[in-house]
């Protein structure tokens, strides 16, 4: 998932949804995407806290291990990727889409491993449990939902939409999306 995150920052339409806020947050600060990362995945631990009220256990305070390890993972990424010539708006709609389809399996593994998932994943999983609401649409909301905050920060303190694009949006509405269709093909596989 991480080298998906990077891949979208590195692509420069726009990162992908779990990653808008910190990217936005990052050009804003003195800290790298990763960094910021760990900032936002904290508050989205404390957010669960708040939505699972006694069902939230210290096992859900486990995700800061993976969140940690995460958001290094990207800043490495960003380094190794860096030097790729994404220079024209066709390579950086496929890094884009490439990006998508890397972060959609990688959800799809986390969820479905039964281990602990990453913040980004769990709240969407504590909503769900509240909710009793479909994971694959309830991720969709949650990225828009991120991808709109990270629009307000970025034309508060950026005065513009710097950071978000259009790569965003497409990572907001295809994600969930991808997810629900890896589900699908996993599940068919399974009969078969």
């Amino acid at each position: 998932m991480a080298m998906g995150v990077a891949l979208s920052k590195l692509a420069g339409i726009g990162t992908s949804p779990i990653s808008s806020i910190p990217n936005v947050l990052s050009l804003i600060s003195r800290y790298s995407i990763g960094q910021m990362t760990v900032v936002i995945m904290i508050i989205t631990i404390m957010l669960e806290a708040l939505i699972l009220r006694r069902q939230f256990s210290w096992t859900n305070l486990l995700q800061l291990l993976p969140a940690a390890f995460f958001s290094a993972l990207i800043d490495y990424f960003v380094r190794v990727f860096g030097h790729l010539p994404i220079t024209t708006y066709p390579r950086q709609l496929i890094v884009s889409f490439v990006s998508i389809l890397i972060l959609a399996v990688g959800v799809y593994l986390e969820v479905n491993a039964g281990l602990i998932v990453m913040p980004g994943e769990g709240i969407v999983v504590a909503i769900a449990l509240v909710t009793h609401q479909p994971f694959a649409k309830l991720k969709v909301d949650c990225d828009i939902a991120m991808v709109l905050i990270a629009v307000i920060i970025a034309l508060v303190f950026l005065h513009g939409l710097i950071g978000v694009r259009e790569g965003t949006v497409l990572a907001a509405l295809l994600t969930g999306r991808f997810v629900a269709l890896i589900a699908k093909l996993v599940a068919k596989f399974k009969t078969n």
